[in-house]
C-alpha cells in the first residue's frame, strides 16, 4: 500500500477515495471500504483512503490523549489488510482547521488529490467549525466532475456502528461485543521498546509497547494473540502501571509463550482476546511469579478454545 504523508505529488489522479477518520476500522468503515474497492474496479482505477492526523478531536481537545481505537500505524495495518492501495494522511493543523468547506474541497481534494470518486459516511462533516456536510460535499465536487457516494448509517444487532460505541464497549470490558462491531479483535500495532528488563529477571521476558494515545481500557491482564513477522503466538498482556514495582508509566507488557527471539525495535500486532484479571500490587516477587504462571495457564485455556 502506498502511504502518502507529505509528498502528495506521488498521488495518481483519478483514484477512488474513502474520506474520514476511520478510527478502529469497524464494520461501518469496512462497508465504506468495500464500496470504495468496488467503485475503483468499476472505474478501472485504484482504491485509497484519506484520513486526518491527528484526529480532529485530539487537535481541538488537548486532553483527548487516550481515546484512539487505532493510531496511525494500526490504522494503516488494518486498511492494508482490507486491500487499500493508497493511504493519504492529511495534517490536521490550524491551517487545516481554519479552511472553509469550499477551501478544503478546492485546495485539498480537487487541486491536490484529484480523485474521480469520493466516498464518505452519512455523518461526515468538514471545514471550519464542521460547517460542511454531505450535501455541500456533493455540490462542490459535482461542479468539478467528481462523483460523491454517501454511505448510509450501518447497524449491527440494532446498534449503530460507530467508533464511540466501540469505545464504550471496550471501556466496559465487553471485548466480545466490541469484536462484533469491529469485525475483528481489537488490536494494537506498535514498536517494541526497551524496558527495565524486570520481566526477564523474574523468568517472564516481555515485549513492551507504549500506549499513551490509545483508549484507556481496564488495567489488568489479558489473553492475547501476538503477530510477529506474520507468525501468531499466544501470550498474556498486562495493561497498566505495574504497581508491584511502584511505577506510574502506562505500558502494555506482553509475555509470549514459547518465544525467545530478540524483537526490540520490531513492530508487532497484539490482538486482545479476553480479560483475565485486574492489575494488583503483590507483596513479593515470588507471589507475582506464581500469579503470572496462573495467568498463563488461564490464557492457554482461553486461547485453545
Amino acid at each position: 500500500m502506498l502511504v502518502v504523508k507529505n509528498n502528495t505529488k506521488v498521488i495518481k489522479p483519478g483514484g477512488v477515495f474513502a474520506l474520514g477518520n476511520f478510527d478502529g476500522v469497524h464494520l461501518g468503515h469496512k462497508e465504506i471500504i468495500e464500496i470504495t474497492k468496488e467503485a475503483s474496479i468499476k472505474n478501472s482505477s485504484y482504491a485509497g483512503v484519506i484520513v486526518f492526523e491527528p484526529h480532529p478531536r485530539k487537535f481541538f481537545s488537548k486532553n483527548s490523549d487516550d481515546f484512539y481505537l487505532s493510531d496511525l500505524k494500526t490504522k494503516e495495518y488494518l486498511l492494508s489488510k482490507l486491500g487499500m492501495e493508497c493511504f493519504v494522511v492529511l495534517d490536521f493543523d490550524k491551517d487545516m482547521a481554519d479552511r472553509t468547506p469550499e477551501e478544503f474541497i478546492n485546495d485539498i481534494i480537487i487541486e491536490t488529490i484529484k480523485p474521480s470518486v469520493i466516498i464518505v459516511g452519512y455523518d461526515f462533516r468538514f471545514g471550519k467549525n464542521r460547517a460542511g456536510d454531505t450535501d455541500d460535499l456533493n455540490r462542490i465536487c459535482s461542479q468539478n466532475d467528481i462523483f460523491v457516494k454517501v454511505v448510509e448509517k450501518q447497524k449491527k444487532d440494532e446498534t449503530v456502528l460507530s467508533s464511540s460505541n466501540v469505545r464504550d464497549l471496550l471501556k466496559a470490558g465487553d471485548f466480545k461485543s466490541a469484536e462484533k462491531m469491529l469485525g475483528h479483535k481489537w488490536l494494537i500495532k506498535g514498536k517494541v521498546v526497551s524496558g527495565d528488563k524486570r520481566g526477564r529477571e523474574i523468568g517472564f521476558p516481555t515485549a513492551n509497547l507504549e500506549v499513551n494515545n490509545f483508549l484507556k481500557i481496564n488495567f489488568g491482564v489479558y489473553a492475547v494473540k501476538v503477530d510477529v513477522d506474520g507468525i501468531s503466538y499466544n501470550g498474556i498482556s498486562n495493561y497498566g502501571i505495574r504497581p508491584t514495582f511502584n511505577d506510574d508509566k502506562l505500558l502494555l507488557e506482553t509475555y509470549l509463550f514459547d518465544f525467545s527471539k530478540d524483537i526490540y525495535g520490531k513492530d508487532i500486532v497484539i490482538s486482545f482476546i479476553e480479560f483475565i484479571r485486574k492489575e494488583k500490587k503483590f507483596d513479593s516477587i515470588d507471589l507475582l511469579k506464581k500469579q503470572i504462571a496462573l495467568d498463563s495457564k488461564k490464557a492457554i485455556e482461553i486461547l485453545d478454545k
